[in-house]
C-alpha cells in the first residue's frame, strides 16, 4: 500500500465516490483497517446516498478522473512526512486526525474535508 491512496466507498444505488488520503497509517500492508476507518466516516460527507462498502484502489488512476482530484493530490503532496525518530508521532497524530474525519480528501467536494456535523 503507498503513502498516498484513493479509497472508493460504494453507495447504495451503485453510485461510487472517492476519497484520497494516507495509506499506511493504520496499517503498513493491510487495507482493511483503513477500508472500515473511511466506510465509517464517509456518511458524515454529503456523497448523494448511503455508503455501503470502501475498498482502497489498487492505484491512485482509478480516482483521477474524478474532481478536484489534483488539487487534493497537490494539497497532500505539500504535507512534509518526517523520517526518523520523529516519524512515529507524524502517523500517530495522522491517524487521531483520519479517525475524527480529517486527512480524508473527497474528490467530490472542494473544500479539502467538508462532512456534515
Amino acid at each position: 500500500m503507498d503513502t498516498i491512496v484513493s479509497v472508493v466507498v460504494e453507495l447504495e444505488r451503485g453510485q461510487k465516490s472517492y476519497f484520497l488520503t494516507w495509506g499506511r497509517i493504520q496499517h503498513a500492508i493491510d487495507g482493511s483497517p483503513l477500508e472500515a476507518l473511511v466506510l465509517k466516516q464517509a456518511a458524515r460527507f454529503e456523497l448523494g446516498g448511503t455508503p455501503k462498502r470502501a475498498r482502497v484502489c489498487r492505484t491512485l488512476q482509478e480516482a483521477s478522473r474524478q474532481p478536484y482530484f489534483y488539487e487534493s493530490f497537490f494539497t497532500m503532496c505539500q504535507t512534509v512526512i518526517p523520517s526518523g525518530r520523529h516519524h512515529g508521532a507524524w502517523r500517530r497524530r495522522m491517524d487521531t486526525l483520519m479517525r475524527r474525519g480529517k486527512e480524508l480528501y473527497y474528490l467530490g467536494n472542494p473544500r479539502r474535508s467538508s462532512p456534515r456535523l
